[in-house]
């Protein structure tokens, strides 16, 4: 039930000075806000008025917020809620944000044109924030679109750049995880650019380019005279990004000593340069990001599990480029575009061949090996045409390389190689034709067979004998490759599916009908 024509904003604190510090905050906006300092109140409240937002403190006397934001979701799923508190809470956090019990979180003490910028974010984007369900997002989101540079038309992306748009305006540290090129930067910037700090610094750092003693200098700064060699004053990157955005990727190559020291910087919001024993604010929304998981970093003894717990609050994970289907066509048309552009050349296209051979490559090197290898494309073609036997000639020159650098995630599925044979050499484990293209014609041998008895014909039992050893059935091949790439992904059968680029309902329903035979 609404009672009026502007939105109306809950408030619940137990402290009668938030209340009124942030009720004062929020009169530059045009909306009716509703204090409670008890949760209690606010619950009964809603039976006769449902709020556009709900702000509320985190620790009260009577209940935590969460608890009370839960309520509040169960009965009225559609309100966005905001947490606040003065507590580095962040496993709470973490937990009310992933069962989408709250959509923003932000600490005590707060900055108004920080809480200015999320509350009018939260109400004039009320039909993005309430996350419809991926079968509802397939509906909605049918083109092709660009979120900060990322492209895509799939639904579990458009579910991942809302995800970064709810994650950006909170101030608690967001971990990004994905394998080499999958544009972990992209998202770090995507967030910074979704924030209200998109006018401040950001800055990006890899971790692994520095050596353990360079590290912390350059993260904290120094004193002129700290060391030997420190000539001058020197500004660290957490003084750097001051009120933006500080991108630590890599994070998983910080020294474990040093890690002790970034962990006090999350927890305290404070760091000292070295040589110094002033104390610095450190007042940058913190994003990193590994191609290393957080959790295998820390069962090697290489990460400690406390700072795992303070990085690990909000996670995005990036799907590798195999696994995103069709947008491998769309992200291969963009970057030629973008490329051309940037060399000043002429337009060029692919034919719709070329774009079959590049969605049949695993790319295990993923956007970032796509990108190169169209760049390289169109620095070595003279026509506006890249057709498919440029696309093949170029990815064997990969192939060999990537056998020998990702042989992990290609051993799984047939050899790279099949993918960029002519067509009437492709394996009928993969079982796929690419195109004729070339003027290749496929001839009547290559047409599949219904039944091994037309392949035998009138063979004698002694040919048989020979010829049955040596031409298995194709569904025996077909079982062979499922089972070896099920075995390699340790019985993960969705991850298996994608290396074998099926769905993983296939895989199942072959399961259980060779389950069912016996077989």
């Amino acid at each position: 039930m609404r009672n009026t024509e502007l939105p109306v904003v809950f408030l619940v604190d137990d402290e009668p000075l938030i209340l009124e510090a942030i009720g004062r905050c929020l009169r530059e906006l045009p909306i009716t806000v509703m204090k409670f300092n008890e949760p209690e109140l606010a619950l009964a409240a809603l039976d006769n008025q449902v709020p556009d937002l709900v702000i509320s403190d985190q620790r009260m006397p009577k209940m935590i917020g969460t608890d009370m934001l839960r309520e509040m979701k169960s009965r009225e799923p559609q309100i966005p809620c905001v947490l606040v508190s003065a507590h580095n809470d962040f496993s709470a956090v973490a937990d009310a944000f992933n069962q989408r019990i709250i959509e923003r979180y932000i600490c005590k003490p707060w900055d108004d044109s920080e809480l200015l910028f999320l509350v009018d974010k939260i109400l004039s984007t009320r039909t993005l924030l309430d996350s419809p369900p991926i079968c509802e997002a397939e509906s909605t989101f049918k083109k092709v679109a660009s979120f900060h540079g990322m492209i895509s038309a799939s639904a579990n992306m458009f579910a991942l750049f809302q995800r970064i748009e709810k994650a950006s305006t909170g101030n608690v540290p967001i971990f990004v995880t994905g394998e080499t090129g999958t544009g972990k930067e992209r998202v770090a910037v995507a967030c910074h650019n979704e924030s209200y700090r998109k006018s401040q610094p950001f800055v990006a750092v890899n971790c692994a380019n520095f050596s353990d003693n360079l590290m912390e200098s350059q993260l904290f700064g120094h004193k002129k005279g700290a060391f030997t060699g420190a000539i001058a004053n020197q500004q660290g990157f957490l003084s750097a990004a001051a009120e933006g955005t500080l991108f630590l990727d890599e994070v998983t190559t910080i020294p474990v000593a040093l890690q002790a020291k970034l962990l006090r910087v999350i927890q305290e919001r404070e760091f000292s340069p070295l040589g110094s024993q002033e104390l610095l604010p450190f007042k940058a929304q913190l994003v990193t990001a590994s191609s290393t998981r957080l959790q295998d970093a820390v069962k090697a003894g290489d990460f400690r599990e406390d700072l795992f717990y303070r990085l690990n609050v909000i996670v995005i994970n990036l799907p590798p480029l195999r696994d995103r289907g069709e947008d491998i066509e769309h992200i291969a048309q963009h970057l030629l575009q973008v490329i051309c552009a940037k060399e000043t050349r002429p337009e060029q296209a692919f034919s719709a061949e070329a774009l079959k051979v590049l969605k049949q490559y695993n790319w295990p090197g993923n956007v970032r090996q796509l990108e190169n290898f169209i760049h390289s494309l169109i620095v070595l073609n003279n026509g506006s045409l890249i057709n498919a036997s440029m696309c093949r000639n170029g990815l064997k020159e990969f192939s060999s390389i990537d056998q020998e650098l990702h042989a992990d995630i290609l051993e799984a599925v047939a050899p790279v190689n099949e993918v960029l044979e002519a067509p009437s050499k492709v394996s009928p484990v993969r079982g796929r034709i690419l195109d004729d293209s070339d003027g290749i014609q496929k001839s009547p041998a290559s047409q599949p067979c219904d039944r091994m008895e037309d392949l035998l014909g009138n063979s004698s039992e002694a040919e048989m004998a020979v010829l049955l050893p040596a031409i298995e059935p194709l569904w025996i091949i077909e079982k062979q490759a499922i089972e070896r790439a099920i075995d390699h992904c340790k019985g993960n059968i969705p991850k298996a599916a994608a290396y074998l680029e099926v769905s993983a309902s296939t895989l199942y329903r072959k399961l259980q009908a060779w389950q069912a035979k016996g077989l």
